[in-house]
């Protein structure tokens, strides 16, 4: 099985709120030194996703991402989980773009690669939560696609059984390789670097791309333009008020209480 893993490196999550801001004309999102960078949870699974399968029934997994070409170090390190190659498409103007012109600049890149058998996203981005990318990638390679994944297995005959997270359990699908799949996290926690994938993933190159070595000669350069208008970007203002009833009886302040609600519309 030839599979192809997208991954993204995005500020740490986990970094506290006050480490994240808005500049002044609400167009770019200003993150504090010292918040380091990593590769997404969602992401994660889905790499570890596709080692599963590749250690079952043999192939190989090749990581693509999108960034600047500072990410080149990110996919050697994410390569010391265990993955086979690495691809870069490189893009200084990637902050500029969204979750379409993403998917189908990865859309592209992977058009490039050749002959894959399934391609697997993390079910949504750790930065932008948006779950846009591996849907797009499927249209733009007119290819079938599983979301929120939560477990990927290889049947006997090649076709690919997908368990879906939903409300209410799980939906189980099948589908034809080649496929998309955005993964969960629920069953697929990435395993820890070995000394031995650790020293091979730094003897690995990671392969980089321009956006011209994947456009073609008929495609116009603004194809990888953003799809959507970003207004304005904002910290949303939460207030907050207390009342306090005072009474010489419980229910003389529950009757108090009930009449402001009712006043207010509220009950």
């Amino acid at each position: 099985m030839n599979i192809v893993v997208c991954v993204k490196q995005v500020f740490d999550p986990e970094a506290p709120a006050r480490s994240f801001g808005v500049d002044a004309a609400g167009q770019t999102i200003v993150v504090a030194r010292g918040v380091s960078k990593m590769i997404g949870a969602y992401d994660e699974s889905a790499v570890e996703a596709g080692l599963q399968i590749r250690d079952q029934h043999g192939g190989k997994v090749t990581l693509v991402s999108l960034g600047p070409p500072s990410a080149a170090q990110f996919l050697k390190e994410t390569m010391a989980f265990g993955a086979d190659e690495a691809i870069l498409l490189a893009d200084e103007a990637t902050d500029r773009g969204d979750s379409f012109s993403a998917g189908h600049a990865l859309a592209r890149a992977i058009g490039k690669i050749g002959a894959f058998d399934i391609i697997l996203c993390g079910r949504e981005g750790s930065d932008t939560d948006a779950g846009i990318v591996g849907p797009c990638i499927a249209e733009d390679l007119s290819l079938p696609c599983a979301t929120l994944a939560r477990r990927v297995e290889v049947g006997s005959g090649g076709s690919l059984r997908v368990e879906r997270a939903v409300e209410d359990g799980f939906q189980v699908v099948e589908l034809t390789p080649p496929a998309v799949v955005t993964v969960t996290s629920e069953c697929y926690q990435i395993r820890y670097p070995t000394m031995a994938t650790i020293i091979a993933a730094d003897e690995k190159d990671v392969t980089v791309w321009s956006m011209a070595d994947i456009r073609s000669q008929h495609e116009e350069n603004s194809a990888s333009e953003p799809a959507t208008t970003l207004v304005k970007l904002f910290v949303p203002v939460r207030e907050t008020a207390c009342q306090l009833f005072e009474a010489d009886t419980l229910d003389q302040a529950a009757a108090d209480l009930v009449g402001t609600l009712r006043s207010k519309g509220l009950t």
